[in-house]
């Protein structure tokens, strides 16, 4: 072997595909247990996240990446796991960014116009752990006071109470500029 040989062997082990066994995302950072060669898993392998987003992908079918640090195979850290053969957002535009889970919910910046939610059964909005806005595709519950600054336009009655915006009458009708009691029920 020659030492052109020898330092081309080292470069190529300082990084490997892995296959991912089992993810660990109970402490202060992820750990994954990883297989880079058959036969030789590696526990407790830290993983890279920044800040600001974590994940944890499918295990049935995801990889990552490993690297010994400094050259010592002994001290690895793996990269995000990813799972190709899931749930994989593609065909965006130059520009576009989708975060997105393994049933297909997403988040899409879109063409720097808007921002699509997609959930599957339930969209909430919490404020300081307080759900104020709770979503579904038969019911949307607003759980604070609204204020409306424009218009409001709908084909539906609006009830307040019991009062009917549509339908409700009012006692004690009078003719010409006279004012008419409260709306009855």
């Amino acid at each position: 072997m020659t030492a052109d040989h020898d330092n081309a062997q080292k470069l190529r082990s300082l990084s490997r595909r892995a296959v991912v066994h089992a993810i660990n995302d109970n402490g202060a950072g992820q750990t994954v247990t990883v297989e880079t060669h058959a036969g030789y898993p590696r526990s407790e392998v830290p993983v890279h996240q920044q800040f600001g987003l974590s994940s944890r992908a499918p295990l049935n079918g995801a990889v990552t990446h490993v690297v010994a640090l400094g050259g010592d195979e002994a001290d690895l850290l793996a990269l995000p796991p990813a799972n190709p053969s899931l749930a994989h957002m593609g065909n965006l535009a130059s520009g576009e960014t989708v975060l997105y889970d393994a049933v297909g919910q997403s988040v899409y910046l879109q063409d720097g116009k808007f921002v699509r939610v997609q959930a599957a059964t339930e969209m909430m909005v919490e404020i300081g752990g307080q759900v104020v806005l709770d979503l579904t595709a038969e019911l949307a519950t607003l759980n604070v006071p609204l204020q409306v600054n424009g218009g409001i336009k709908t084909t539906e009655d609006i009830v307040a109470g019991t009062v009917s915006v549509q339908e409700h009458m009012h006692s004690g009708v009078q003719k010409g500029s006279d004012t008419t009691g409260a709306p009855k029920a």
